[in-house]
């Protein structure tokens, strides 16, 4: 009988300790900069050639794209030639609403981020954009400026098209309104992150 009440008491204290126990609950994320990935995609072309430009007039430029994993925004970022001031939006495309914005000042050929003081959430199933307003800008083509074949896709970003609008560094976010496939210019970019 004594015997019965030890295996009868372990079992409880067993079970109690099974019960107590809690599983680490933590959960991991994924962070992207989709657009700097397709600026250093040297996939895209047989031959990649890379040029800047400085100094030129403005224009508000970037690309359209979807996610395919629901993820937020938590940075704005750029990446330029030339030490400048540059604003960096995203858009809605249901009704070309800004969804965030930032100026970023930058130094020349270096990535430069902020965080947004609230992300911004991005689903499945929407357009958005993201552009940026910049006299300075790095730029890739393909040889005899042969299109890019849209969609593109980099991490869980798929780009539909690149656009651009001639603007003045005065003027309020522009959503671009001529397109082409021939060139790949930037760099307005985000940090993209999802739950794993």
């Amino acid at each position: 009988m004594k015997i019965m009440k030890k295996l009868t008491l372990l079992f409880v204290v067993t079970l109690g300790l099974l019960v107590g126990c809690k599983t680490d609950s933590t959960t991991s994320t994924s962070t992207e900069m989709p657009v700097a990935a397709l600026m250093s995609d040297n996939t895209l072309s047989d031959i990649t050639l890379n040029d800047t430009t400085i100094n030129s007039s403005y224009y508000e430029f970037g690309y359209e794209f979807n996610v395919t994993k629901n993820g937020k925004i938590t940075q704005l970022g750029t990446h330029i030639p030339d030490a400048s001031t540059v604003r960096v939006t995203v858009w809605d495309l249901s009704d070309t609403s800004v969804i965030a914005q930032a100026s970023i000042s930058a130094l020349a050929h270096t990535a430069k981020y902020v965080t947004l003081a609230t992300p911004v959430s991005l689903i499945v199933g929407k357009k958005y954009a993201v552009t940026i307003l910049s006299n300075d800008w790095y730029y890739r083509h393909r040889p005899g400026f042969i299109d890019y074949v849209y969609p593109i896709t980099k991490g869980n970003i798929t780009f539909t098209k690149y656009g651009y609008s001639s603007a003045s560094s005065l003027d309020p976010a522009i959503y671009p309104i001529s397109f082409n496939n021939a060139d790949i210019n930037g760099i307005g970019d985000f940090t993209f992150e999802t739950v794993n």
